[in-house]
């Protein structure tokens, strides 16, 4: 019987570590955001993900950033820029080709070095900051560094 006993607390143990680990990491969570995102917009040119993909936006974004820019895009000077990416459209080449690099990492947060796409001309290079919180690493803040990646 406790052989029975230790073999069952072992496999509970090993069950709830692999559930432990496929929490994605920080630049999981952000490579399959700009992934998605990216796929998303060049999917159906009048589909605006934050808003017409809540559910899905809420998977990679932070409550607080999401609730801002609802309230901006909402508001009689709305958004000036796609927030996510710095600028008003994409560039085709930068679907598939998402590039992420940690720069710094400070408790529940994560900075990291976005490059999208492949082509020195057209690619953007974004800072893009994660929080921790109880779901996962949420992206709380993205700023752009230029229209081309250095």
């Amino acid at each position: 019987m406790a052989r029975l006993i230790a073999l069952f607390t072992a496999l509970c143990l090993q069950q709830s570590l692999a559930w432990a680990d496929t929490a994605p990491s920080a630049k999981q969570t952000t490579e399959r955001f700009y992934t998605w995102y990216l796929k998303t917009l060049a999917s159906d040119g009048s589909i605006n993900p934050l808003t017409d993909k809540p559910a899905d936006m809420k998977k990679y974004v932070a409550d607080a950033l999401l609730a801002d820019l609802n309230k901006q895009a909402s508001s009689a000077e709305g958004l000036d820029e796609d927030y996510f990416i710095k600028g008003p459209d994409y560039e085709e080449s930068w679907v598939g080709h998402v590039k992420v690099t940690e720069q710094a990492s400070r408790g529940n947060t994560v900075t990291e070095d976005v490059v999208l796409g492949n082509d020195v001309a057209e690619s953007i290079d974004l800072t893009v900051e994660l929080t921790k919180s109880a779901d996962g690493w949420r992206i709380s803040k993205v700023e752009g560094n230029g229209t081309d990646a250095d």
